[in-house]
């Protein structure tokens, strides 16, 4: 009998991780709920069916808009314990900006700027103000790890770093205004993070938005990177995610 059962348990987990043609299918890892606004945020990874990851992000469940604070918010989503050293991503980063920030007629608008750190926490809550180490600031990522089109942004952020911005955006060319951009991040020489940068209006809008990532021609740490960015409306959902990750050396 209890070999029986054991044999029971075994076919019941092989089961669970393939289809109803005994085929493996892909698999997606949560990381742990935090509350934003009336509702949750957290964090995913999905795997192909052999293990290779395909997307990382995060989802706002119904309410996550409703009732933020004018004061802002600053919240860490720890990525699920199966992402880590399968990607090079650390962590997420969302801050919400109920009058957004500089340049002004530019950025001052509710926005969340949307981090997918590089970088470790740790060492990413240890940059000061630019003015206590602008040396570490201006130390900028060599030629061909930052996007070639993109430019630097003034100064630099404590606990964030550099931002790196596409002058052709509709915001920075005078085509149009800010809703949606790709910002990307470095410090003290190294690519940190890539940033979906959205704003409130956006996200209230039911987006259906899928776009080519504009990448680096090099990247220090190799990993599995996005080749686009995906900002949606699922439901009663909102999901953003770094898609189609490939392997870059």
């Amino acid at each position: 009998m209890k070999q029986l059962l054991t044999f029971s348990l075994l076919s019941l987990l092989f089961l669970t991780g393939c289809d109803k043609n005994n085929e493996p299918v892909a698999t997606t890892f949560s990381g742990k709920e935090e509350t934003l606004g009336n509702g949750k945020a957290y964090s995913w990874v999905r795997f192909s069916a052999d293990n290779i990851p395909t997307s990382i992000g995060f989802t706002l469940t119904k309410g996550a808009l409703d009732n933020l604070p004018h004061g802002g918010v600053a919240l860490v989503l720890n990525l699920p314990a199966e992402a880590v050293g399968k990607t090079p991503f650390d962590h997420i980063m969302l801050d919400y900006l109920h009058t957004g920030h500089e340049p002004p007629g530019v950025y001052d608008v509710a926005h969340f700027d949307m981090h997918f750190y590089i970088q470790p926490l740790a060492e990413r809550k240890a940059i000061p103000l630019y003015e206590i180490a602008p040396a570490k600031f201006d130390n900028l990522p060599a030629a061909g790890f930052i996007p070639s089109n993109y430019i630097r942004l003034p100064a630099g952020v404590p606990e964030m770093g550099v931002h790196w911005a596409d002058p052709a955006s509709p915001e920075l060319s005078g085509k149009g205004k800010f809703a949606e951009t790709l910002i990307y991040g470095s410090y003290d020489g190294k690519l940190t993070f890539m940033e979906p940068m959205v704003t409130y209006e956006f996200l209230k809008s039911s987006p259906n938005l899928t776009k080519t990532m504009p990448l680096p021609a090099k990247f220090a740490k190799a990993g599995y990177y996005p080749m686009k960015y995906s900002i949606k409306q699922v439901g009663d959902d909102i999901v953003v995610s770094l898609e189609d990750l490939m392997m870059m050396q």
